[in-house]
């Protein structure tokens, strides 16, 4: 996303016989244009724009298992643009605008769903081994990009495939959104620059120019600050369990002076006596565990809620886990502390 730039082109043209021929020679000049500018490095036309609220998306049933992908349109520059990497094949090329065949690119994870480990290079993952037949939605895989998440790190991993965009075809509504690799440094001010130059190239045409970096920003502004405030929370409680368990064992162990004493008299050790305060603490927090075990278990398997896949529970559980146990031992050592400071012969005066 750095040093890329989103441009939104309105033509402001009513669609008739001439639309795509106006357009089409107004585009070329509009890239010729932004090509002269040593600010520019590149220029590619890209549907929908990441960190964007804008998807496509397809969805059939392809030999008894339903295939879903998230479809997207690039040209031939947009690899480049983008920093896409490639793990097996190719990105377009011009010479695909004379294919009578439709090449797709797809990522790595839409490969493993729909292939499993077999190279999907020259199959069409919409139709199943039973529908091969040819014809204007024959598509075939000519490469497959390592990853892509259209609306960043925050984003769960999804199935993509990508078409061919011809950046100067303009009979497609998407070419209107280019993506302009600036060279690293370019200030924000440039951008009334690149609006004026192409306002005179293209009269009454309007464009809009945004980094995408900042779109970034504010796609992920609201989702930082949801994850802030249930992180708080989250930490409220936490720190309310944990003086909440400091407090009970601090009264345990006031309570238990005399069994505390008899064992320093007879010889117990600190290290022995910090083990047996915690060691009976980890094995209550044992059993509440198991029963929290217990109740979580029944959502995956009921599927309770089931657009949470099972891994999240494992993973989720098992973070629970750790932190429930640390904040035991944290929890516990203030109160074992105490129990050093009981005399043996202040346990003598008890019956």
């Amino acid at each position: 996303y750095k040093d890329v730039w989103v441009m939104d082109i309105d033509s402001r043209l009513s669609y008739d016989s001439s639309y795509n021929e106006v357009k089409r020679a107004a585009m070329q000049q509009l890239l010729l244009a932004m090509k002269q500018m040593p600010e520019i490095e590149n220029v590619a036309a890209w549907a929908m724009p990441p960190y964007s609220n804008s998807q496509s998306s397809w969805s059939n049933v392809v030999d008894g298992r339903e295939v879903r992908t998230r479809i997207n349109h690039g040209s031939e520059e947009a690899k480049d643009v983008l920093g896409l990497q490639m793990v097996e094949g190719r990105w377009f090329e011009p010479g695909d605008k004379a294919l009578n065949w439709k090449p797709l690119v797809i990522n790595n994870y839409f490969s493993k769903e729909r292939f499993g480990n077999a190279s999907p290079l020259g199959k069409d993952p919409f139709k199943g081994e039973r529908h091969k037949e040819s014809g204007d939605n024959d598509y075939r895989v000519i490469g497959v990009v390592s990853e892509f998440r259209k609306d960043g790190e925050f984003s769960e991993p999804m199935n993509h495939s990508f078409e061919y965009l011809d950046i100067e075809k303009t009979t497609q509504v998407v070419s209107s959104t280019l993506l302009l690799k600036m060279q690293p440094g370019t200030e924000l001010a440039f951008e009334e620059k690149l609006v004026k130059t192409l306002e005179a190239v293209a009269k009454d045409w309007s464009f809009d120019v945004k980094p995408l970096e900042d779109m970034r920003k504010a796609d992920f502004k609201p989702r930082i600050t949801s994850m802030i405030v249930i992180g708080l929370i989250a930490g409220f409680l936490l720190l309310m369990v944990a003086l909440g368990l400091i407090g009970v064992l601090w009264q345990n162990v006031s309570r238990r002076t005399q069994e505390i004493g008899l064992r320093r008299a007879l010889g117990s050790t600190e290290k022995k006596m910090y083990g047996q305060i915690i060691g009976e603490l980890l094995v209550l927090t044992t059993f509440g565990l198991l029963i929290g075990a217990f109740i979580i278990v029944q959502f995956p398997l009921l599927e309770l809620i089931n657009f949470v896949p099972p891994s999240i529970y494992v993973e989720g559980f098992l973070v629970s886990v750790i932190l429930m146990y640390l904040l035991t031992f944290f929890s516990a050592l203030y109160p074992s502390w105490l129990t050093m400071g009981i005399e043996p012969a202040e346990a003598l005066h008890y019956e």
